[in-house]
């Protein structure tokens, strides 16, 4: 499996949040989009002969794209790549964008799932956040695009908020499953640096995130999600069993993929790449044919990291032959002493040779993972099980 993604950095309004590339300013939409044509145009050798299954559109907000861009976009990824006629094709919108017409025409060009970034349902949040949306909008676009036809619709909520109490966000939950939707994913607020809000904490004009409140919240998405018979599939990510986001999956099993477009993280296997975070140097670099990314050679020390992290945050967790066939890493030898206290505490389970976290684990995913990496100043290979 291959997957493509692309970047498109722009936004109507600015999430107050958000530390993601992208402008407010859509004067250069149509220069980015000629650009990215011929990014994927360049690039279409990085994906040799395998077939795309996935392609993903994220942002920004791609729903900011016209009929026209999108045509040229698709039509170049369909001239340029093999995209399995099954294809996954996902994009990521606002409500707000998505109009009766608009809705027609993303699935008239092949798109067939949406990812709708709701984050709440409560008016006063939404203003906080500097969301350009409304509740009502959220509701209606959902129901919309299953009126159409949309089968594969995941929405994006936000807890943690210091303002959000439990029973606000309980029933937060409960409406979003409620929606003709097979997935959703549900993400902390967290404090970035250089965004609005962090300059609004240290101001002492807004609350900085509570992370006693997040976990309660955490808690309680878990047992809405297991009451509703709903798979917890990845630390942020749920849907109804066997609706996973195949594009993300990719990412989280190590399978090769391109970006395109200002700010897009490529993988091929051995190194990773990202494109410039600038709009302007981006298509200052396409004009001048000048490749857009830097590069990073992985090592064995940085894929065997790489592994224990994005495997330990799905559900499928890491296998310990694996990790001794093409790592070299014993590690049942070198944390013994970690992995049953982890047990114990119910932090973590095992079947045969699989170890995954638990819906409790699962929240102290990314502390479990380092606390399992190796460094550059350890000794590698003593750790290589004899």
């Amino acid at each position: 499996m291959a997957g493509i993604y692309i970047h498109i950095p722009f936004c109507r309004k600015a999430c107050f949040y958000c530390d993601f590339h992208f402008s407010v300013s859509l004067g250069l939409q149509t220069d980015i989009v000629d650009a990215i044509v011929l990014e994927a145009k360049r690039r279409k050798s990085f994906l040799g002969e395998e077939k795309v299954e996935t392609v993903y559109f994220g942002g920004g907000t791609p729903s900011v794209l016209t009929i026209s861009e999108w045509d040229q976009i698709l039509g170049t990824l369909h001239e340029e790549f093999t995209i399995d006629k099954d294809a996954e094709i996902t994009v990521e919108c606002n409500p707000d964008d998505l109009t009766e017409e608009y809705l027609k025409m993303l699935k008239l060009i092949g798109v067939n799932r949406l990812s709708v970034g709701i984050q709440s349902f409560n008016e006063e949040h939404l203003q906080w956040m500097n969301r350009s949306h409304t509740s009502e909008q959220s509701l209606n676009c959902i129901q919309l695009a299953a009126d159409i036809g949309f089968k594969d619709i995941t929405i994006d909520l936000i807890y943690g908020l210091p303002q959000l109490d439990v029973n606000e966000w309980k029933q937060t939950v409960k409406s979003a499953l409620a929606l003709p939707i097979n997935h959703l994913s549900a993400y902390s607020l967290t404090l970035e640096e250089n965004t609005p809000y962090q300059k609004l904490v240290s101001q002492t004009k807004y609350k900085r995130p509570d992370d006693d409140l997040a976990s309660e919240h955490y808690d309680l998405l878990i047992t809405e999600i297991n009451e509703h018979g709903w798979e917890h599939y990845e630390v942020s990510n749920f849907c109804k069993v066997g609706n996973h986001s195949k594009h993300n999956t990719g990412y989280w099993q190590g399978k090769k993929y391109l970006g395109l477009g200002p700010s897009a993280h490529s993988y091929d296997g051995a190194s990773r790449y990202w494109n410039i975070s600038s709009n302007k140097e981006y298509l200052s670099l396409i004009a001048s044919n000048n490749k857009t990314y830097e590069t990073e050679e992985l090592t064995d020390l940085n894929r065997l990291n790489e592994y224990l992290l994005t495997g330990l945050r799905a559900k499928w967790g890491v296998d310990t032959d694996l990790l001794k066939s093409e790592h070299s890493y014993d590690i049942d030898t070198l944390y013994s002493e970690e992995l049953n206290y982890w047990l114990s505490i119910g932090w973590i389970e095992r079947n045969e040779t699989k170890i995954s976290l638990t819906d409790k684990g699962l929240l102290f995913a990314d502390f479990i993972a380092s606390e399992l990496f190796s460094t550059e100043d350890e000794d590698y290979s003593s750790q290589i099980s004899s």
